[in-house]
């Protein structure tokens, strides 16, 4: 028992001056290079995210920037070709004020000059009339409101066009309302249809 007291016991040591010589410097060892380097990683990292949060709120602000611009652009988009079309109005009210019984030629040239007028601002907007009439019917560019069945045409061909159809650029503006020859007779097909559904 008395030696496990002994091991127990903390061991002291006199460090006094009189047992150190003058001579004898204790030398503090420099901190663990472990330390500092994490210590410089870290303010890289402070950095790092400083600057991120700054790019972060620049884009922020840019992006807001564009919203606002383009709501902008999209809220007087048209504008200009409302002053085109603005243009072609005033010409036809001025020529609603002529009197078409007494000069019906200066008038109809009037209504041909609107036309031109629209056609060239058409033009220039990159609208373009679609070709029907006489070409093979197209459900991307045509809309068949009817079927006429003429053995002495091809099958498919547009016959007529009710109202003409427009591009825009490269994509359909409005499709043409047509009427299309089918040799299949429309009402020859309706009528099987019915035979079928009554067995």
């Amino acid at each position: 028992m008395h030696e496990k007291n002994e091991t127990d016991q903390d061991i002291e040591l006199d460090l006094s001056e009189e047992d150190v010589d003058g001579e004898d410097v204790f030398e503090i060892s420099p901190e663990d290079p472990l330390h500092s380097q994490l210590d410089e990683e870290s303010e890289k990292s402070k950095d790092l995210l400083d600057k991120l949060q700054r790019l972060q709120a620049e884009f922020d602000n840019y992006r807001k920037r564009m919203d606002s611009r383009f709501t902008e652009v999209a809220k007087f988009a048209s504008e200009d070709i409302l002053l085109k079309v603005l243009d072609i109005y005033d010409n036809i009210l001025r020529a609603l004020e002529m009197d078409f019984t007494d000069d019906p030629d200066a008038a109809k040239n009037g209504i041909q000059a609107i036309q031109q007028q629209l056609d060239k601002i058409l033009s220039m907007e990159g609208v373009r009339p679609i070709e029907s009439v006489g070409k093979e019917f197209d459900p991307y560019y045509q809309h068949a409101a009817q079927r006429t069945l003429d053995p002495e045409k091809p099958d498919g061909i547009i016959l007529e066009e009710y109202q003409r159809g427009y591009m825009l650029k490269e994509k359909v503006l409005r499709p043409a309302v047509v009427r299309v020859n089918r040799h299949e007779d429309p009402t020859a097909e309706t009528n099987k249809d019915e035979d079928n559904n009554g067995e």
